[in-house]
């Protein structure tokens, strides 16, 4: 086919959960790193006011994010994996499945995440904000090296071994 001296479509279906995964690990280490930032010596007394109104607002904008990145994700690693690439099939289904694993870990969260939104309408201690922040972030953290970070390797290495000459 002449376009695919221009544009291969198979490549960009091979390397798109790469990109998505990428985009969703940036992502989560932006939330760590900007909301951590509010559990700092320096901000600790400021952050009791503002953290439970930050977190919802962040939390609300960002949920359009991880809803397309863990929506799209697993729709075009499950296409990979139903494609069967030479022997990279396993990759993109392994990395598939973490990424959908990634969602295990809403019932660890959920309650934190309404804790702080309840904090700001309710007006709950103000520690509690930054106590749910802390622990809402800790299990943040550890979903992100345990399910992201293997699914992004997955991709890599689904995509590097799909790409290979047969």
């Amino acid at each position: 086919m002449a376009s695919q001296a221009f544009f291969d479509p198979l490549v960009l279906l091979r390397v798109a959960p790469i990109l998505t995964s990428t985009m969703a690990l940036r992502f989560s280490h932006d939330q760590n790193l900007f909301l951590s930032n509010l559990l700092a010596p320096e901000h600790r007394e400021k952050a009791k006011e503002i953290v439970p109104s930050y977190f919802s607002t962040f939390f609300m904008k960002g949920i359009w994010d991880i809803g397309i990145f863990y929506t799209l994700t697993p729709a075009i690693g499950i296409t990979n994996f139903y494609s069967r690439p030479n022997g990279a099939w396993k990759w993109y289904a392994a990395g598939t499945a973490l990424t959908i694993f990634h969602l295990a870990f809403v019932p660890f969260v959920m309650y934190k995440v309404k804790g702080l939104a309840d904090c700001a309408s309710k007006g709950a201690s103000k520690e509690e904000g930054p106590k749910l922040l802390r622990e809402w972030l800790k299990v943040h953290s550890l979903r992100s090296w345990v399910t992201d970070v293997p699914a992004w390797t997955c991709f890599v290495i689904g995509c590097v071994k799909s790409l290979q000459p047969l």
